[in-house]
C-alpha cells in the first residue's frame, strides 16, 4: 500500500462516525494543544519502524571512533517533519500518526543499506550516511526532500519537511556535526516558519 493511500484511508477513517457515542467530558480525551505525537523513547521505535534515540546515541558514538580511527567520510542529516501537530488538528491524531509514519517509510526507502535512520525526538529524525561526503549528502538531501513532497501528497498543504546535514570538520567528529547540522536545520526551520 503506498503512501498516498495510507493517509487517505487515515483520513476517512478520522471522518467516520463512531459507532457508540461516547461522552464528552472523558479524562483520555487529547487536549487540543497537546503534542499529537509521543515522543520515541528506547532503542527502536515501534511507531515509525526506525531506530530510536537511544540507539542513535550510541550509533554517533561508536561511527565517531570509526571515522577517527579510519578517516572515512560519514554525513549526518537530519530530518524535521513541521505540521504535524497542525494536521492533528484538522484531521485528527490518528492521521498525523499515520504521516509521521509515511515520513519515516519515504526518508527510509532513499538511505542505502549501510546507512542508519533513528527518530531522535518527537518529530525528529536523524540519519546517518557512511561513506558519504558533506558534497554528495546533497544528492541525498534534494532526492529525499522530492520524494517527501510527491508522496505525502494529502499533508502537504499542512506538512513540510527540513534539512540539515554536515560533515565532520577537519580535526573534529560526528558531535561536531551534529551541531553544525543542528544549525543548518533551524535555517531551513526558520525559511518555512516565515513563509507560512
Amino acid at each position: 500500500m503506498d503512501t498516498y493511500q495510507d493517509l487517505a484511508t487515515a483520513a476517512a477513517d478520522a471522518e467516520a462516525p463512531a459507532a457508540v457515542s461516547e461522552p464528552q467530558d472523558r479524562d483520555d480525551a487529547i487536549p487540543i494543544d497537546s503534542p499529537s505525537v509521543p515522543a520515541p523513547s528506547g532503542w527502536s521505535d515501534p511507531q515509525t519502524g526506525t531506530d530510536g534515540p537511544r540507539l542513535w546515541d550510541r550509533l554517533i558514538i561508536s561511527e565517531s571512533a570509526r571515522v577517527r580511527r579510519y578517516k572515512r567520510p560519514a554525513t549526518v542529516v537530519l530530518v524535521e517533519v513541521v505540521g504535524i501537530d497542525g494536521l492533528a488538528r484538522l484531521w485528527g491524531p490518528r492521521v498525523a500518526e499515520h504521516a509521521l509514519a509515511a515520513a519515516a517509510r519515504i526518508l527510509a526507502k532513499e538511505i542505502r543499506t549501510s546507512d542508519h535512520i533513528a527518530r531522535m525526538e518527537r518529530l525528529r529524525f536523524g540519519i546517518l550516511l557512511t561513506e558519504t561526503t558533506e558534497i554528495a549528502a546533497i544528492n541525498f538531501v534534494e532526492r529525499a526532500r522530492a520524494a517527501c513532497e510527491r508522496d505525502l501528497q494529502v499533508a502537504t498543504e499542512v506538512v513540510n519537511v527540513a534539512f540539515g546535514w554536515a560533515s565532520p570538520p577537519k580535526g573534529g567528529d560526528l558531535s561536531d556535526a551534529m551541531v553544525l547540522a543542528t544549525e543548518r536545520l533551524a535555517a531551513e526551520l526558520a525559511e518555512i516558519t516565515d513563509a507560512v
